[in-house]
């Protein structure tokens, strides 16, 4: 079984977090795309209309003047305008609730796994965890806006400020995975912990102190790690697609087929962005859960407490 509880270091965050995939990622993605799979399939759907009309039109009117392109940017808001308006309230909505249980789901995974000692759980039971947290969610993400953002907002503008005398820039290398650490600890804390909000971040801000560098440290290892995967997953079609064009411009009979291609070609960079991204954002609150846990063993001794539990109920 793979050991939540456990008092971890820098190389053992990294190491464990991909040692869960190995051994729990087929279960974790069974239950994820089951639950997530259909929303990110209509939110997929929805990107590509959205940036296939965007491309289309920015490509139609590339060789047109600047009045002309004004004129036509106009005409077309105003003649559907009701379609912009909806698309774009249903694609926040959707993109609202797929990234609020893209967060939730990892932290819930977790917290079952944790109190089940195994994978003897389904769909089933991620849902009645998150009904039953969902208030909590909202609260967090109430508590998010009005007190853990302005927070952020104002360290990064002091680090944007900073980085006039150049000693902003290497602060970011800290200050992001920091804040980043600090806000999935409150997270955890506040849904897994049992805690009340205020609570919950004082002692996700104890926590990062206690292992702040090596905290910092895997979650910018971590962070670097996905964008380097988004970036093969983004740039390897881009590359085949002006290849193509490039390569076989006898295939290209007009200006229209071109910029055909290129519309499909940027649409499906958009869609392979957007799903790689979310799937891929697992790894980080996977890392951030394992950090969660193993502070938490290190300042209660979990593991410990349970063996000697066992020992008793052996003994009787």
């Amino acid at each position: 079984m793979f050991p939540l509880y456990k008092k971890r270091n820098f190389s053992d965050y990294i190491s464990d977090t991909f040692m869960f995939f190995r051994h729990k990622g087929k279960h974790f993605f069974k239950l994820y795309f089951t639950i997530n799979g259909g929303l990110l399939l209509v939110a997929s759907t929805l990107i590509y209309f959205i940036f296939k009309v965007y491309f289309e039109f920015m490509f139609s009117t590339f060789s047109r003047g600047v009045v002309q392109q004004s004129n036509s940017i106009e005409s077309l808001i105003e003649g559907n305008s009701a379609t912009i308006i909806s698309l774009a309230i249903l694609g926040i909505i959707l993109l609202f609730f797929i990234s609020l249980l893209q967060f939730a789901f990892p932290v819930i995974y977790l917290d079952l796994l944790d109190k089940t000692q195994g994978e003897n759980f389904g769909v089933s039971a991620i849902f009645r965890n998150l009904k039953k947290n969902a208030f909590k969610l909202i609260k967090f993400i109430i508590g998010s806006i009005f007190i853990l953002f302005p927070i952020l907002a104002i360290v990064m503008t002091l680090n944007i400020l900073l980085c006039i005398i150049i000693i902003g820039i290497p602060l970011l290398l800290i200050t992001i995975p920091a804040m980043m650490a600090w806000v999935h600890l409150v997270f955890f804390h506040y849904i897994s912990g049992e805690e009340r909000f205020f609570t919950a971040v004082s002692n996700a801000f104890y926590n990062l102190k206690q292992q702040f560098w090596q905290i910092v440290l895997s979650t910018l290892v971590v962070m670097i790690i996905i964008q380097i995967v988004l970036t093969i997953f983004t740039m390897i079609p881009y590359i085949f697609g002006v290849a193509s064009i490039y390569t076989n411009p006898q295939g290209i009979t007009n200006q229209q087929e071109g910029f055909s291609i290129l519309t499909i070609m940027m649409t499906s960079i958009m869609i392979i962005s957007f799903i790689a991204n979310y799937i891929l954002n697992n790894l980080i609150l996977i890392n951030q859960g394992l950090i969660y846990y193993s502070l938490k063993e290190q300042n209660e001794n979990i593991s410990s407490n349970n063996s000697i539990d066992l020992i008793g109920t052996e003994s009787e």
